[in-house]
């Protein structure tokens, strides 16, 4: 299912081609790519609650090791970076990405107006993605109407699955780290984390670990060349997707807009987890 499109998410070509005209429009305004200080500081500060709060750090350094993945089996998406983890140790895939190394990692070919800056997507009142009414606006210009763009996120999160598990297994990963999602700024103690990497092709995968029921889902979507965003869909949901900035995934803390279907959004928060120590990687194997 995570490879098929739903039926409320079909948008057709020349819309999806109007929205992107529009989205690069955006990127000819001047200051818009990255927040004020006060917006830098709101998303902090609520990250820091979740520092100060969270009460798993001593579990953390026993997830996504080798043997908690052969405790989670789960099914994998067509693409995963789990089928390359026997070309790196469990805790690569906490490292931090530069956006440098992210940048030159695409074998695609970038738009120079588009990736001469990273952008910074920045979702609600005092961001560069708005909503006002039915109309999303990035950057101060109208890019879409509200269900055009939970479609348009959708429709960037659904790829198509590799060809065969040989090709799945050459793909080659960068991994985005490991985040705590918190859902709002009172969720200081989350019990939702995610692991996410992304490929040269920028296919993006991942996994969803709920500490409380300890049930792990797959999580795939891909980079859109043409802005810089990213969306995601996870495990047999037709109906949830997320999408946030490549940048924003390069940060300390990522802003996330979350699509439940095409009318209702919530924004949440990607708070980085440290990479566990040596000591936590040498009793884990």
């Amino acid at each position: 299912m995570i490879n098929r499109r739903p039926g409320w998410a079909n948008i057709d070509n020349s819309t999806n081609l109007n929205l992107h005209n529009r989205w690069n429009n955006a990127f000819a305004r001047p200051g818009w790519a990255n927040p004020g200080v006060a917006r830098r500081g709101y998303w902090n500060g609520w990250a820091d609650g979740v520092r100060h709060g969270w009460g798993h750090h001593h579990h953390a350094g026993r997830w996504f090791n080798n043997s908690w993945w052969l405790g989670h089996p789960h099914a994998l998406c067509g693409w995963h970076y789990h089928y390359w983890n026997h070309s790196h140790g469990w805790n690569y895939w906490w490292t931090v990405p530069t956006w440098s190394a992210v940048t030159n990692w695409f074998t695609w070919s970038q738009p120079q107006t588009v990736w001469s800056q990273p952008v910074y997507y920045d979702y609600g009142v005092g961001g560069n993605v708005v909503y006002e009414g039915d109309s999303v606006l990035v950057g101060g210009t109208q890019v879409a109407s509200r269900e055009e763009f939970a479609m348009s996120a959708m429709d960037l999160a659904t790829v198509e699955p590799p060809a065969t598990e040989e090709e799945a297994a050459e793909a080659e990963w960068m991994p985005l780290g490991t985040f705590a999602v918190s859902t709002d700024e009172r969720d200081t103690d989350p019990n939702l984390t995610l692991q996410l990497a992304v490929n040269r092709d920028g296919i993006v995968a991942g996994t969803l670990y709920n500490v409380q029921t300890d049930d792990a889902t797959s999580v795939q979507g891909a980079v859109d060349q043409q802005t810089q965003r990213v969306a995601i869909r996870f495990g047999e949901n037709d109906e949830l997707v997320a999408e946030t900035g490549l940048y924003n995934l390069t940060q300390e803390e990522a802003p996330v807009l979350v699509h439940f279907g095409p009318e209702k959004t919530e924004n949440y928060l990607l708070v980085r987890l440290d990479e566990p120590s040596e000591e936590a990687n040498e009793t884990q194997e």
